[in-house]
């Protein structure tokens, strides 16, 4: 039973370790490379706005969020708040923060790394639409009609 708690306490803390740090990192980047530009003024928009539907989609998950690692799981099919509008909201939020810290500092390095978890993210969209559609069937495909994305 011990071991069950222990590992119950480390993902619990993982889960938010990981989207406070990414939110750390994120500000950071924004301001060490602070420009007076239209470029770093887009990307920056383009962070914050994703940086805000990730957090939203965060909260409105509150314990129905497993950090995006292992097999798929559900607790309750989650369809208010951002969700209503979303789908995947974790991972389009992410996707686009990366996208506007690439317009912040147009590095290379930084746009492959980007776009390699911009796909792995896609890739992980689609096994959850997958396994959630098995899963929950007629339920979770009408969820996904009055939903943008």
């Amino acid at each position: 039973m011990e071991r069950k708690e222990e590992a119950l306490i480390k993902r619990y803390q993982l889960e938010h370790l990981v989207p406070l740090v990414i939110t750390i990192v994120s500000i950071y980047f924004m301001i060490i490379k602070f420009q007076n530009n239209f470029v770093y003024f887009v990307g920056l928009v383009i962070s914050l706005i994703g940086l805000f539907i990730w957090w939203s989609a965060k909260i409105t998950l509150s314990e129905n969020w497993s950090a995006g690692y292992g097999k798929p799981q559900i607790k309750n099919l989650v369809i208010n708040g951002i969700y209503s509008k979303i789908s995947h909201p974790l991972y389009w939020g992410v996707n686009i923060t990366l996208v506007g810290l690439c317009f912040i500092h147009l590095n290379s390095f930084l746009t492959i790394i980007s776009i390699i978890i911009i796909i792995y993210f896609f890739y992980r969209m689609r096994v959850e639409t997958s396994f959630l559609t098995k899963k929950l069937g007629k339920r979770y495909i009408d969820y996904r009609k009055t939903t943008w994305i």
